[in-house]
């Protein structure tokens, strides 16, 4: 791993190598790697860990994209597919979780947690590898804090589709309201509105060098859908994932 990540941003590495150092302890054998550029100081500290001896020494780590699996790879670290690992029940959870520990960053975290994902067009990916954890480790300086998301990231949410309808979806997801009469508190109440804005802006996102979008490591697009403040986040979720078309929000 070349030192030179080290000057980039000082508040994200310490971040990154604050959450390494606390959640990948020997016992973890399963990790999850996300995409991005916390995760590039993430790796780097697995890396000074790995040559420390720190880490488990069956340690498998389970990429999230074509990034990810170069960053493991740089760093002398064992790659594994998803459909490599055996499903473990998780008596906590009641449910399968085949990896300890997935270490990701986000664009942006609201006061309840809740995350926008997708700067790096790999949300679909992230999402599945988190939904198989026993442990979500979501790492963020203060830049990334908001009261409400939209707040501070101001590029949209991120939308994978089908390349074949993006400009269907397109128009669809230009066509949802902020406010539904299925969200009002009564038939006499006003509905509570999801976002900030009176229609969404969906931008096909644009590679930076190369002619043409942004394709995802599944083949698909990517729509940066720029709604204003989000007020109701599952809502939100729910109202783009009911097009047919959409992937991953």
């Amino acid at each position: 791993m070349s030192s030179g990540s080290t000057l980039g941003n000082p508040a994200k590495r310490i971040a990154a190598y604050a959450a390494v150092d606390k959640h990948v302890t020997p016992d973890v054998r399963v990790l999850g790697v996300g995409t991005g550029s916390t995760v590039v100081y993430a790796v780097e500290r697995l890396a000074e860990m790995r040559l420390e001896g720190r880490l488990h020494p069956d340690l498998v780590c389970v990429p999230t994209s074509f990034q990810s699996n170069e960053l493991i790879a740089a760093a002398g670290l064992r790659t594994a597919d998803m459909n490599e690992l055996p499903p473990v029940l998780d008596p906590e959870q009641g449910c399968y979780a085949s990896i300890d520990v997935t270490i990701d960053g986000a664009d942006e975290v609201d006061a309840e947690l809740n995350v926008i994902k997708g700067g790096g067009a790999a949300h679909l990916r992230e999402k599945v590898v988190a939904a198989a954890s026993r442990k979500l480790v979501i790492i963020g300086d203060h830049t990334k804090d908001a009261q409400v998301l939209g707040e501070k990231w101001d590029k949209g949410v991120p939308v994978e589709v089908v390349p074949m309808a993006w400009r269907s979806i397109k128009n669809q997801l230009e066509c949802l309201t902020p406010v539904s009469r299925a969200r009002a508190a009564s038939a006499t109440e006003p509905a509570a509105a999801m976002f900030e804005f009176r229609s969404p802006v969906a931008e096909l996102r644009q590679a930076v060098r190369k002619a043409g979008p942004v394709v995802t490591d599944n083949g698909n697009f990517v729509l940066d859908v720029r709604v204003g403040r989000i007020f109701d986040p599952l809502a939100v979720e729910q109202a783009i994932k009911m097009i047919p078309g959409v992937i991953e929000v």
